[in-house]
């Protein structure tokens, strides 16, 4: 499964560490020219191909949300008001791990409804957000999240 192919299935955003563990788990060899080991590498060597892809205008980028770093393969330019949700959804002081709702961001940013609403406009529409909606409260769910804050969970409980 190529870098392309893991991206998209994870609804275009995607953390740098699931994909290394996902190729690992493959079997995934590469031969960076920097790397001491040709046949492991580093989350960083996987940051570095993806500036390199980005160079050819495929869209690729990384961007750091909290204590993640996620790859994004959405031609489209995430503006503040798109990285402030995702900055929103990585703090679990807000409720569940990779979860926002209107009201969180009204509360902790002081938008109306209008604004949040058309902030997830593009999110919704590029796949990178799941809208769930229970009992008329709307809940944003942002899949690439999850199983980091899992880890996180975990490990704060030990």
């Amino acid at each position: 499964m190529s870098l392309m192919m893991i991206t998209y299935l994870r609804d275009f955003l995607c953390r740098v560490s699931e994909v290394k563990d996902i190729l690992t788990q493959r079997g995934t060899k590469f031969k960076f020219a920097d790397s001491k080991s040709k046949s492991s590498y580093s989350e960083e060597d996987l940051i570095t191909s993806v500036k390199k892809l980005s160079k050819l205008g495929s869209g690729f980028r990384t961007i750091k949300v909290g204590r993640v770093i996620l790859i994004v393969s959405v031609p489209e330019e995430l503006d503040d008001d798109h990285m402030q949700i995702l900055n929103l959804a990585e703090d679990d002081g807000y409720g569940p791990y990779g979860m926002v709702t209107i009201e969180d961001m009204s509360r902790a940013l002081g938008w109306d409804n209008e604004r949040s609403n058309r902030a997830f406009e593009l999110l919704l529409g590029k796949g990178m957000v799941w809208l769930d909606v229970h009992r008329g409260e709307k809940k944003y769910w942002f899949p690439s999240l999850w199983k980091q804050g899992s880890t996180t969970s975990t490990l704060n409980k030990q």
